[in-house]
């Protein structure tokens, strides 16, 4: 894993995906039988950040639309948690749509980090020791050793803890939908092979970058071994047919019953 002079961000953040898009909607359409009528439903939010810091240039308006300050997180941490809030990875997720998980809670919850920031590592790391609550790491496998971003060794620490889940971003933050077939391949598969090799770890959860995908991206996701994707579509409740874009919400700055008020809706807006 090393530095490349590759741009950052080939797409603004905010042009994120929030509907299915309609070659999976076609695929999904065409399933019937009383096993998709009848699956598992459930609700589960999963939060979406990308950094938690303090943005010392209030200039900088595309970082700041990224940032969550981390006295917010840590506020929401505690608000999920005196609600009766359980925190559960993707992982634990992917088992129960599949009826296999064990003492699963009653109001299941994931925080999920994108991108492999440095201050997942200064900030988010500590926040999430101190409230023993676990989360999921997405992370661009070439960005690694970048300024602004972990280093190996700080992710191999994280990875280490039974709090932190790590999953994939793909290799180059690219979108995946309508790339073509041996590039999704290589940004997908890869990420899933350079993260094992290095974490001497499963990696079973991936991340769209953008939340851009297609049923392409679905079937080499799927194929890679990943168990699971996570979306940047909005809502709240997933079944196995959603295993594969799961559904996720950014929280703002919601914090107290602002933020409980926020997930008893069972409908959620686009940002």
């Amino acid at each position: 894993m090393y530095y490349q002079s590759r741009a950052i961000a080939e797409l603004p953040e905010e042009n994120q995906m929030t509907i299915l898009p309609a070659d999976v909607s076609t695929v999904l359409g065409a399933k019937t039988g009383p096993k998709i009528a009848n699956q598992t439903s459930i609700r589960i939010p999963i939060f979406m950040y990308h950094r938690v810091e303090y943005v010392q240039d209030k200039n900088d308006t595309e970082r700041i639309k990224l940032t969550t300050p981390p006295y917010v997180l840590q506020e929401q941490i505690e608000t999920l948690k005196a609600a009766g809030y359980t925190f559960v990875t993707p992982s634990d997720l992917a088992l129960a749509l599949n009826g296999k998980a064990k003492n699963w809670p009653k109001k299941p919850i994931i925080l999920s980090f994108d991108d492999g920031y440095m201050d997942f590592y200064t900030d988010v790391f500590p926040i999430l020791k101190q409230e023993k609550v676990k989360a999921v790491a997405y992370i661009i496998v070439d960005f690694l050793n970048r300024p602004d971003f972990m280093f190996s060794f700080q992710l191999e620490e994280i990875a280490r803890s039974p709090l932190i889940e790590i999953g994939a971003h793909t290799m180059d933050h690219l979108a995946l939908q309508g790339m073509a077939t041996d590039s999704a391949k290589y940004q997908i598969f890869q990420s899933r092979i350079a993260l094992q090799k290095e974490l001497h770890l499963p990696i079973n959860s991936f991340a769209y970058p953008y939340g851009s995908f297609d049923q392409q991206a679905i079937n080499l996701v799927r194929a890679a071994g990943f168990i699971d994707a996570a979306s940047t579509i909005p809502d709240i409740k997933d079944t196995v047919d959603t295993k594969y874009y799961l559904y996720r919400l950014r929280p703002g700055y919601r914090t107290g019953q602002e933020l409980l008020t926020f997930l008893s809706q069972d409908k959620f807006q686009p940002w």
